[in-house]
C-alpha cells in the first residue's frame, strides 16, 4: 500500500519497498507498528514475532533472523528499544521513532553520497583534462618501445581546442620561446574566457613572450564580448595585461585595423600551430612543422608583418578607438576608458 512517491523516497535511502530483503525488513517495521496501542507502549520480542508470523502464515521464519532484523532496525532508529540493559527488552515504534530513523539514514545516505560526488568529481576532472594526443604517444611508446609524434589532429570544441593548445603550446614553451595568438572574432573564445586566460601570465612570468594581434573589426562587434564577460571581469583581464606589460613581462596585445591576418589560430615558435576552421560548431586544426612548413611559416609571417604596424594595448587612446570607427559608448571603449582611469588615479596618488 505504499504509494510510489514514497517508495522513491525509500529507495533514495535503501530502503527499497518490494525487494526480497527489505520488504521483510518493513514487513517486520510494519507488523511491530500494526500491534502498538495508542498511546504507544513497549512490546516484548514474543509478541513481535508472533504478529510477524501471523502475517506470514507458513513462512519459515526463525526467531534468529527477527532477532536479527529487529536489532538492524533499532541500530537505525527506527525502532526504540526499551529497558536496553535489562533481560528481556522492550521495543517501540511509532511515527515519532521511524520519523528519526529515517532523518538518521537520510544522514547517512547524504554523507555517502556527498564521498561518492568528490570521487566521481575527481575523476571527471581527471578525465576531462586528458590530452588523447599525448596520450596515444605514450601509449605506442609504451607498447612498442618506439616514441610516435602526432603531426596534426582534428579539434571539435572550444574545451578540446583549450587542452590540446595547453599540451603542445604552453606545457612544452620555454624561455625565450614565441606563443602567438591571431584573434580575428572573439566569439570562440569568450566562453569561459576569464579562467582561461590565466595560463597567458603564467607563460610571461616564465619568460615566454606572449604576442596576442586582434583585428579592430572584432572589438567593433562587441556583442558577444558583453553577453559573455562582466565589466568587472574585463577590466581585471585588461589591467592584468598592462601590468605584466609594466612589469618588464614579454606579453603584449596589439591592435590593428589593416588586412586581416591569415588564419585565427594560436602557434609555438614555428613548429606547432592550432588554427580555426570554423566557429559554429567550433572545428580547428593542430599540425606541426614537419606536417606542413608552408602552412605554418606563411601564417607566422603574415602575424610579424601586421604586429609591426599595430598599436598596443598600453597605447590605445580614445583618439585612436574613435579613428577606427568603435564608439565611444561601447562596452571595450568605456571598460578601457575607466581601467586607464583607475591607473592614472594610482599613478597620482
Amino acid at each position: 500500500m505504499i504509494d510510489e512517491k514514497t517508495r522513491a523516497a525509500l529507495r533514495s535511502l535503501g530502503l527499497v519497498a518490494g525487494s526480497s530483503v527489505d520488504s521483510r525488513t518493513l514487513n517486520l517495521l510494519g507488523a511491530v507498528l500494526r500491534i502498538q496501542e495508542d498511546p504507544p507502549v513497549p512490546l516484548p520480542f514474543k509478541r513481535i514475532y508472533e504478529s510477524m508470523m501471523a502475517d506470514n502464515p507458513g513462512s519459515s521464519l526463525t526467531k534468529a533472523w527477527v532477532q536479527r532484523v529487529l536489532k538492524s532496525l533499532v541500530n537505525d532508529r527506527l525502532i526504540r528499544v526499551e529497558s536496553e540493559h535489562a533481560y528481556r527488552k522492550m521495543y517501540l515504534a511509532d511515527v515519532s521513532t521511524v520519523m528519526a530513523g529515517l532523518e538518521k539514514i537520510r544522514s547517512e545516505t547524504i554523507q555517502k553520497l556527498n564521498s561518492q560526488r568528490s570521487v566521481l568529481t575527481q575523476q571527471l576532472d581527471f578525465v576531462t583534462s586528458m590530452d588523447c594526443g599525448s596520450l596515444a604517444e605514450n601509449l605506442v611508446e609504451g607498447l612498442t618501445g618506439d616514441r610516435q609524434k602526432l603531426g596534426s589532429r582534428f579539434i571539435k570544441g572550444m574545451d578540446e581546442f583549450y587542452r590540446v593548445t595547453t599540451s603542445t603550446i604552453f606545457d612544452v614553451a620555454k624561455e625565450g620561446d614565441i606563443i602567438r595568438c591571431s584573434v580575428m572574432t572573439f566569439a570562440p573564445y569568450l566562453q569561459g574566457a576569464t579562467e582561461r586566460v590565466d595560463r597567458v601570465f603564467v607563460a610571461a612570468s616564465r619568460g615566454i613572450e606572449v604576442r596576442y594581434s586582434v583585428t579592430i573589426k572584432a572589438l567593433i562587434k562587441d556583442g558577444s564580448i558583453r553577453s559573455e564577460i562582466t565589466p568587472d571581469a574585463l577590466a581585471r583581464t585588461i589591467a592584468s595585461f598592462i601590468g605584466c606589460r609594466k612589469e618588464g613581462q614579454p606579453i603584449d596585445i596589439r591592435f590593428n585595423d589593416g588586412p586581416k591576418n591569415t588564419y585565427q589560430f594560436m602557434s609555438l615558435n614555428n613548429d606547432s600551430m592550432a588554427f580555426m576552421i570554423s566557429e559554429n560548431p567550433m572545428t580547428a586544426a593542430w599540425i606541426t612543422r614537419s606536417f606542413n612548413p608552408d602552412l605554418i611559416d606563411n601564417a607566422i609571417a603574415n602575424f610579424d608583418s601586421q604586429w609591426e604596424k599595430s598599436i598596443s594595448l598600453n597605447d590605445l587612446s580614445p583618439e585612436y578607438l574613435k579613428k577606427t570607427g568603435i564608439p565611444p559608448d561601447s562596452y571595450i571603449a568605456t571598460t578601457l576608458a575607466d581601467v586607464f582611469r583607475t591607473k592614472g588615479d594610482e599613478k597620482e596618488s
